[in-house]
């Protein structure tokens, strides 16, 4: 019976762990929540269906000639005497300019590269909002551990309170100053642990996941960006390539009105039997592009290529801008972190010490203790908040420089 007992506790013992684990979820690093943005993002999923459908346009674009055409005829003649039934089969097979062709694959090409390079900017933006939202996870994950930090103290306090409050050291007020103070940090706890139910929805959002996750990682200060790499970087980003394609593509399309200037050729034959007479023809078909010769395709291949010329000088200097004012950003944003880490961090959990302990032998006031746990906290939080914008400022600087891919 005790045997008995025993395997049934264990496994319920065992069912529990597995629900506290279901119920956790997966832990994901920087690295897989990229990873998972990079192939099951929904954004970057659907931009690789509609490259399929760009595909189909290359088969029909590399097809050779035009399909041949069989014709038949069948009819009676009806003579003054005799009647008799005559047919005729004929079979055709007209062929296009090479020109016209080759150019109809090249503009198919392109088009294939344009919407590759639309894939590449799809999970260039799906890698920054992934990075984004995960270290916006991590800073609410910090933060819930500083107002846990602080909630300690704020309770260590209210204890000294009560107690010096009990030995007539103190008025009630400080009591209920203290008591308060310990409040407003749980509420700003419970406020926090909203901002990062939010964050990680966010996330879960964008990587397409419906269990529950939770991250692993930190808001460490990152390395010096470098610049001249970043701008190398930038001139092959997907949206610029995607530019260059398309103006590829125009250039094509234009070649293939220019092919409908020139003349199409067909050959074929043809058998009949007439009164009983079998006849067999040749024949050539040649057309004459008098009248129709590509106009609105030349007109549109070449406005399209213009302004797709322009549309990639500008986004050159664009981009340029864009990389350039990251840079300074993020240099500036890690010069703010490596300030308060050389003037205003180092001390603040002996100061927190200090202060607690004269308090609690009468050496200063709950006044001076409320004020300084004050600053020290707004001081973390600083800290806290320079370091999410140095890794935010890095992750912007990867993007726009093409680096997160």
């Amino acid at each position: 019976m005790r045997r008995g007992t025993t395997a049934l506790a264990l496994c319920m013992a065992a069912c529990l762990h597995a629900a506290g684990a279901a119920a956790q979820g997966r832990t994901m690093t920087l690295a897989e929540v990229l990873s998972r943005a990079r192939e099951q993002s929904p954004r970057v999923v659907s931009a690789r269906l509609a490259l399929e459908e760009t595909r189909a346009r290359l088969a029909g674009a590399s097809a050779k000639p035009n399909n041949p055409a069989l014709e038949a005829w069948v009819g009676n003649r009806n003579g003054p005497t005799e009647r008799h039934t005559d047919f005729e089969f004929g079979l055709a097979q007209v062929f296009e300019p090479g020109a016209r062709r080759t150019a109809r694959v090249d503009a198919a090409n392109a088009a294939v590269a344009e919407a590759t390079a639309g894939i590449d900017e799809v999970t260039r933006e799906a890698l920054r909002q992934a990075a984004t939202a995960f270290y916006r996870v991590v800073y609410a994950s910090e933060r819930i551990s500083l107002l846990d930090s602080a909630s300690e103290l704020a309770s260590a306090v209210y204890t000294v309170a009560d107690r010096r409050h009990r030995a007539g050291d103190i008025a009630v007020l400080d009591v209920n100053i203290a008591r308060a103070s310990l409040a407003r940090v749980k509420a700003e706890r419970a406020g926090a642990d909203a901002a990062r139910a939010l964050a990680l929805g966010d996330l879960r959002q964008l990587l397409g996941i419906q269990d529950v996750v939770a991250v692993e990682g930190s808001l460490g200060a990152s390395t010096p960006p470098d610049l001249a790499a970043a701008l190398s970087a930038a001139s092959q980003r997907p949206d610029i390539r995607a530019l260059e394609a398309g103006i590829t593509e125009a250039e094509a399309e234009l070649r293939v009105g220019m092919s409908h200037a020139k003349p199409e050729y067909g050959v074929g034959v043809r058998y009949s039997r007439e009164e009983g007479d079998q006849i067999v023809l040749g024949g050539l078909t040649v057309t004459l592009p008098m009248f129709s010769k590509g106009q609105e395709q030349r007109a549109r291949g070449s406005a399209r290529a213009t302004r797709l010329r322009t549309d990639l000088q500008a986004a050159k200097t664009r981009v340029d801008i864009e990389v350039r004012s990251a840079f300074d950003a993020c240099t500036r944003r890690l010069a703010a972190v490596g300030a308060l880490e050389a003037d205003a961090i180092p001390g603040l959990d002996e100061n927190e010490r200090l202060t607690t302990r004269s308090f609690e032998v009468g050496q200063i006031g709950l006044a001076d203790v409320l004020l300084i746990r004050r600053e020290i906290l707004e001081t973390r939080f600083q800290y806290l908040d320079a370091l999410l914008e140095a890794a935010l400022a890095r992750v912007d600087l990867d993007a726009s420089a093409g680096v997160l891919r």
